[in-house]
């Protein structure tokens, strides 16, 4: 897919209402299911994407997108917390879901190379690393995958509840309907 957002001086609420129409073509599975939006995104860009986690080193990116022949591997910092985790894959995703393409294997030394797993590197045509991306990438990345996120926590929200028993459900609705009551002032 084409990033529909490359004219230049692209306002911020342009860029969001453009990103936002993009992520509501997507299917939202409840519960929500970090691999299943992964799936809908390699179906959209016509390549199958991978997950390798790793440790990266510290001073570095928490994520990149190494792009190879067959597929797409999305490289995330294992090191991590899960939450933080989450969004640099979703940042990764948005990269590859607007089709930004990063940096070429030739463009990258071999200190960069040698920080990766061999198996993950072997093919790859393309990386997409921070300094590969222009600034409206990053920024259409970054606000993506802070979009993807709340629209993750509003469907973990929908997910399932847990069953109250009839004692609680009965006591709520006690509760509830004495709030609704309207009483008159004096």
């Amino acid at each position: 897919m084409t990033d529909p957002l490359r004219s230049a001086g692209a306002s911020l609420s342009a860029v969001r209402h453009a990103i936002e129409g993009v992520l509501d073509e997507l299917t939202w599975p409840v519960p929500f299911d970090l691999n299943a939006l992964l799936e809908q995104i390699a179906g959209r860009c016509g390549k199958r994407v991978a997950l390798l986690a790793t440790a990266l080193p510290r001073d570095g990116a928490g994520g990149l997108v190494i792009e190879r022949a067959q597929d797409l591997v999305i490289v995330v910092d294992e090191t991590l917390p899960p939450l933080q985790r989450e969004h640099v894959i979703m940042h990764e995703a948005a990269h590859v879901l607007f089709g930004h393409r990063g940096t070429s294997v030739g463009d990258l030394t071999h200190e960069e190379l040698d920080e990766l797993d061999p198996e993950a590197v072997r093919g790859a045509e393309r990386f997409a690393k921070r300094a590969g991306y222009s600034a409206i990438e990053e920024k259409v990345a970054e606000i993506a995958a802070a979009l993807m996120s709340v629209r993750a926590g509003a469907v973990r929200r929908r997910g399932v509840r847990p069953r109250r028993s009839d004692v609680v459900a009965e006591v709520n609705k006690r509760f509830e309907e004495a709030l609704l009551v309207r009483r008159p002032r004096w």
